[in-house]
């Protein structure tokens, strides 16, 4: 299990709560961003149904130390933490900058955990009522050696997953 505990929130505007002002049941959807295009329309995708349905947004940056493997043996130090953690928080800053998200009024945060992004995302999803991902469409062979979140989400999460595909 990823321990999601230990990312930081770097954003958390008021809670808006629904439509007509009730604010126990809060609806949420979740978003995983990366960095890349397909992870940007995924954002937008679920800025707008965030909007549609007077929900909350967390926007999801996982970060993991990187696998090494060499075939000699070698001393190669690991990333300090909070440097692995700010590189997360920034690619988050610059997506949304980029993004419709600071003018639609949705409610957001931003969460940064520690943890490979599949596993990551469907355990923040627990109890969400969208996970969004982008899908890079990376192909049979390369999903095979390298796994696939998208592929991941769709199999393991415990609420619907929406999978935004960019053309090319």
């Amino acid at each position: 299990m990823t321990d999601i505990s230990s990312g930081r929130i770097i954003s958390s505007p008021s809670n808006r709560g629904s439509a007509d002002g009730d604010t126990s049941a809060i609806r949420r959807i979740v978003v995983g961003i990366d960095g890349s295009q397909p992870s940007s329309a995924a954002l937008e995708w679920a800025i707008a149904e965030a909007t549609l349905r007077h929900a909350e947004l967390d926007v999801v940056v996982s970060w993991d130390y990187p696998m090494m493997a060499t075939s000699e043996p070698i001393y190669i130090p690991m990333p300090d933490k909070d440097e692995m953690e700010t590189g997360a928080e920034k690619t988050a800053e610059a997506m949304i900058a980029r993004s419709s998200l600071p003018k639609s009024g949705v409610t957001y945060k931003v969460v940064t955990p520690e943890g490979r992004p599949g596993e990551t995302l469907v355990e923040m999803s627990d109890g969400a009522e969208l996970l969004v991902v982008g899908s890079h469409g990376a192909g049979v062979i390369k999903e095979l050696f390298l796994g696939s979140v998208s592929n991941y989400c769709a199999h393991h999460s415990s609420c619907p997953v929406v999978l935004v595909r960019t053309p090319g």
